[in-house]
């Protein structure tokens, strides 16, 4: 929730429908193209594995890596202004399609998660790396993502009834959950 909570957020903020199945399925999309995501890039990730395995020292660097870029992001989403220079931006064609509020973009929102550079996501890619087999590496990230549903969701859930504001205060405190997440990596 830490990490994948706000982008989720932006997704179902808005979302002023009567249904509870419309309050839902832009959550529901947006954790459909995770776990997808996550699969497939597990998979790649295992079969380059099968191919050549990391050091130890270029997987720690990776770590401090992703450990950095999580703290800069937290502080960012925390609303901390010095920060905001290390933005990394989006390619402009891929946000003509995640910035236009469609049916599916969430979902397409949750496929581009597979490549944001997370922290508790790279270990997770480092694992199915480690597995050396493109099904193995693929059922790993797999079960990562399924696992990680039920809170995404019920998050997405509850987001969907909040208003604006409360969002907000949600999105500083996921930053300084993300920073806090960036120190311990």
């Amino acid at each position: 929730v830490g990490m994948c909570g706000g982008i989720m957020l932006s997704q179902t903020i808005g979302n002023e429908s009567r249904s509870r199945f419309d309050t839902l399925k832009p959550a529901i999309l947006y954790n459909l193209g995770r776990v997808l995501s996550y699969t497939i890039i597990g998979g790649v990730i295992g079969a380059i594995g099968s191919v050549f395995a990391l050091s130890l020292t270029a997987k720690a660097g990776l770590q401090i890596f992703a450990g950095i870029f999580m703290i800069i992001m937290g502080f960012n989403m925390a609303g901390f202004k010095a920060f905001r220079k290390f933005q990394l931006r989006m390619p402009a064609s891929i946000m003509k399609i995640v910035s236009k509020p469609k049916p599916r973009t969430p979902f397409f929102v949750g496929l581009l998660n597979g490549f944001m550079p997370c922290g508790p996501l790279q270990t997770m890619q480092l694992y199915a790396l480690g597995t050396g087999s493109a099904i193995s590496g693929a059922l790993s990230m797999f079960m990562f993502a399924i696992g990680t549903v039920p809170l995404m969701l019920t998050f997405g859930a509850l987001s969907s009834l909040l208003s604006k504001g409360y969002t907000k205060k949600i999105l500083k405190f996921s930053g300084i959950l993300i920073v806090v997440l960036g120190i311990i990596m």
